[in-house]
């Protein structure tokens, strides 16, 4: 039985990521507002006035970048626009996934349909034909430098456009566009002045990658804020450093939510009240300052994803038709800094966590501070139990400090100096990605160590909450009683981290009153 797909009306002001992740994740059919169609026959409108004055336009009838002095003929004008595609189509490397073209693609028709780009409407119809059949152009994941947009992937998703390009089939083999249209019965469209140009100008990718950056960092800030609570429970700490006089004292909004996290999650523990008048006055950092990292954290993502929202309702092409002006104006839209700092940002906050999870792993590794033996294992010496397991996490860490390093410090002249300073928005949104998964692992690591720390005080009683963090890990996960190969349990917890299992357990909890 097909799966009744939610309708998602794109009206290019009020779309939030939650729609952009929701729309790109689960069958979702797309259409376009009536003002939204409106308002782009009205942007086409200006775009054929301005040809009709015979003057010159950039993007309408002239070359582009350096080339942008070059005064084109209006019998040459279709053949520009279909040159422009072709000669930026100019991507290398593997293809970004279905899931990131769909956001593309969404995020491409709801720029549209602010009515800035001067683009046909049965255009911008193709494209929603295109996600609403399920149809995945092949866009390469390598050649934009995220301005004057990123030009070489959205080169490829326009070629299909007009008949040419290849569509990704499920199995990740290339079909050729001509082919597929000529199946579903939808001809090439001939691309009039301008709109290979508004097909290909704009920060569509780099936001892609940023927004499913995103919903990644925000699992892994809940995530790894959760573990913090699990491990400063079996490692015998203390909640007074998350109590909620310390947070006001600080006056910081992300430190109070992230204390109040760890602070609910310890209630009610045995492990908890079994030390509540033992002489340890306090925690290592790694355990007492996680509200102020992780807390510092959330502030960072809430204001990400301010600054995505407003941009996946933004008109990001080069030149815009200022309907209040009735003129065609050329302008910066397409630099996509405001999404190559966010994209760094997210990897920044990222590897500190990540640093401060690495030191929770070793600190189970040692006896003084695990309150369990050695390494993690029983009769140690004859077992290594989680030694490597915490040298993996080092390795990971440390590479996660590598990609932290801000891409958008980095710019290289493009198109002769005429675009001499772009924003790398795309290799911050790569790099983001391949950080997010060592962070995956190194939680997943965390999580296997809190689970085996607890089996070594089986006479205490966890709290409600991170007994079923335990119970959710042993389903997959045994004891480790001896050495075992320890990759094929890491791979286990870490796909429990990576499909958010640990922030469902606790909003489950918090959905059902428990805790207050």
């Amino acid at each position: 039985m097909t799966e009744k797909k939610k309708m998602l009306i794109l009206d290019g002001h009020t779309i939030t990521i939650d729609d952009i992740i929701q729309g790109a994740s689960t069958p979702t059919a797309i259409s376009l507002s009536s003002e939204a169609e409106h308002a782009i026959l009205v942007s086409r409108q200006i775009v054929e006035a301005m040809l009709k004055t015979g003057d010159v336009f950039y993007g309408i009838n002239t070359g582009f970048g350096k080339l942008a002095n070059q005064r084109i003929s209006s019998s040459d004008l279709q053949q520009l626009q279909k040159n422009l595609i072709r000669s930026h189509a100019a991507g290398v490397g593997s293809f970004l996934s279905p899931e990131l073209v769909k956001i593309i693609l969404l995020l491409k028709i709801n720029s549209f349909a602010r009515g800035y780009s001067g683009i046909r409407l049965q255009v911008v119809q193709r494209l929603i034909d295109f996600f609403n059949l399920g149809l995945i152009p092949a866009i390469h994941s390598k050649g934009s430098v995220g301005a004057s947009g990123d030009l070489a992937p959205l080169a490829e998703l326009a070629l299909t456009v007009t008949g040419e390009g290849s569509f990704l089939r499920a199995d990740g083999t290339l079909q050729p566009a001509s082919k597929v249209l000529a199946e579903l019965n939808l001809a090439p469209i001939t691309l009039l002045e301008k709109e290979g140009l508004s097909l290909i100008n704009g920060t569509q990718v780099s936001t892609a990658l940023a927004i499913s950056g995103y919903e990644k960092s925000l699992n892994l800030v809940k995530s790894l804020t959760l573990l913090g609570a699990f491990s400063t429970e079996v490692m015998l700490g203390t909640d007074r450093a998350f109590i909620p006089e310390i947070q006001t004292a600080r006056n910081q909004i992300g430190q109070k939510r992230a204390a109040a996290m760890l602070f609910q999650t310890m209630q009610n523990s045995g492990f908890r009240h079994s030390h509540e008048k033992c002489d340890r006055v306090q925690d290592f950092y790694s355990l007492r300052c996680i509200p102020q990292v992780h807390g510092s954290a959330m502030d960072t993502l809430d204001y990400v994803k301010s600054i995505l929202e407003r941009e996946i309702n933004s008109a990001t092409d080069n030149p815009l038709t200022i309907s209040g002006l009735n003129e065609l104006v050329s302008g910066g839209n397409f630099h996509a800094a405001p999404i190559a700092h966010m994209l760094d940002f997210m990897a920044i906050i990222l590897a500190d966590l990540a640093n401060m999870s690495e030191r929770r792993i070793a600190a189970f590794q040692e006896t003084t501070q695990s309150q369990a033996p050695m390494f993690l294992v029983n009769t140690p010496g004859l077992n290594s139990g989680f030694m490597i397991a915490h040298v993996t996490a080092a390795a990971l860490a440390s590479d996660c400090k590598m990609l932290a390093h801000p891409a958008s410090v980095d710019t290289i002249p493009t198109s002769a100096n005429q675009e001499d300073h772009v924003s790398m928005a795309p290799n911050a949104g790569r790099k983001l990605l391949q950080l997010v998964e060592n962070v995956e692992w190194i939680a997943g690591i965390e999580y296997l160590c809190c689970a085996q720390a607890a089996d070594f005080h089986r006479d205490l009683t966890l709290g409600p909450i991170t007994q079923k963090f335990y119970s959710k890990l042993r389903e997959r996960v045994p004891f480790v009683e001896m050495d075992q190969v320890m990759s094929l349990h890491m791979e286990n917890s870490t796909e429990l981290i990576r499909k958010g299992e640990l922030v469902s357990i606790w909003e489950s909890a918090l959905q059902a009153g428990f805790p207050e």
